[in-house]
């Protein structure tokens, strides 16, 4: 359990200003008060909450506290390759045919620890529910690579939402990547429903 004491400011209201939702520092916004949190949930949000037993309580009197952040756009495996140089002034497409070359040869530890590391940097900055497009499946990968980025995301806790992306046209067919790391359509479908039916709650 964990006591924010005093809090600067509780932004209950974001988004633009003379927008919808109105910006943060609006009427409305809660200061001076407490936020009680009880396991991943907000309990109270109250002045002079009385910490309860066993709490840890935190001077929050000089902290604006937010809501969780959300990334909706990811793609974590490119971490792994972000500071290449033979591609850091290349061309969109040019930068993607380079590093198709090496993405092709992803496996399961580089799943994991590409996922665990964009992981931990969107948590650094505020982050606290991701998704991640992950479109790249080479024909050796046996292993069940949204169940991989599942584990990364339960080790870190932080809410994860994927997107189970695809690729169907390889270089042969005008695409991009090389053939072995697209799927024809009818095992993009089944493996899409498939992942569907084991994760999606």
């Amino acid at each position: 359990m964990i006591l924010l004491k005093d809090c600067l400011c509780v932004a209950t209201s974001l988004g633009p200003p003379g927008g919808p939702g109105r910006g943060a520092g609006a009427e409305g916004d809660a200061r001076g008060v407490d936020v009680l949190i009880e396991g991943n949930r907000i309990a109270r949000i109250a002045p002079g909450i009385r910490p309860p037993d066993g709490a840890r309580s935190i001077d929050a009197s000089r902290h604006v506290v937010l809501p969780g952040l959300v990334n909706t756009h990811h793609h974590f495996y490119q971490t792994l390759t972000r500071a290449l140089p033979a591609v850091q002034d290349a061309k969109l497409f040019d930068w993607l045919v380079h590093l198709y070359e090496i993405w092709k040869g992803i496996d399961e530890d580089a799943v994991y620890w590409s996922s665990r590391l964009a992981m931990a940097e969107l948590l650094a900055t505020g982050c606290t529910l991701t998704t991640d497009h992950h479109y790249l499946y080479p024909s050796g990968f046996k292993d069940d690579l949204p169940g991989i980025q599942f584990g990364a995301a339960s080790d870190l806790g932080l809410r994860f939402a994927p997107t189970r992306g695809s690729m169907s046209r390889s270089r042969k067919d005008g695409g991009l990547p090389p053939d072995s790391v697209v799927q024809d359509e009818d095992r993009i479908l089944a493996e899409s429903e498939a992942t569907i039916g084991r994760y999606h709650d």
